[in-house]
């Protein structure tokens, strides 16, 4: 009798789906190493940069924005508000809304973050060598875009119009 792994093709190990898992860990691994000291995940991280690019958010419009749970989203909120990065508002006009937004300690954060990330991503591209960071970027969102669609422009669900002096 003929072994799955006779006639499923190339070893479990030299498909593309492990190997991309693999690549995933390492890469999450490195950054989370970097992270040390920051007192943040990578996803924690995450959450507050898009808050710094996009502004004040609920935890619903984060969860959409990256593909996770929305308890995952206010479990990272949560810590982000302890270590004092976040501070959650009531929407000004639904008021069962809570909007998070980045303190000075957050936006002092996010920017550590964002140079140690810009590290990683030097270092990965120096392995990759002259083009290849661009041409794996570009590879891996074909895969993306494939499996899920593109990213629609962000529009949140509680827009939050401020008035301008």
């Amino acid at each position: 009798m003929a072994s799955a792994k006779d006639s499923a093709g190339p070893a479990w190990q030299d498909g593309l789906p492990h190997v991309l898992w693999r690549t995933q860990q390492a890469v999450h691994g490195r950054l989370q190493d970097t992270l040390d000291g920051l007192g943040v995940t990578v996803t924690q991280l995450g959450l507050a940069v898009h808050l710094d690019e996009l502004g004040l958010m609920s935890a619903s419009d984060l969860s959409r924005l990256f593909h996770i749970t929305p308890q995952s989203v206010t479990t990272a909120l949560a810590q982000l508000e302890r270590v004092g990065w976040v501070r959650r508002l009531p929407h000004p006009v639904h008021k069962r809304v809570i909007l998070h937004e980045l303190t000075e300690a957050g936006l002092a954060g996010v920017a550590d973050g964002r140079a140690r990330i810009a590290a990683i991503d030097a270092a990965l591209a120096g392995i990759l060598g002259d083009g290849g960071k661009d041409e794996v970027i570009g590879q891996l969102r074909k895969l993306l875009f494939a499996l899920e669609g593109e990213d629609p422009a962000y529009a949140g669900m509680w827009p939050v119009v401020r008035a301008t002096p």
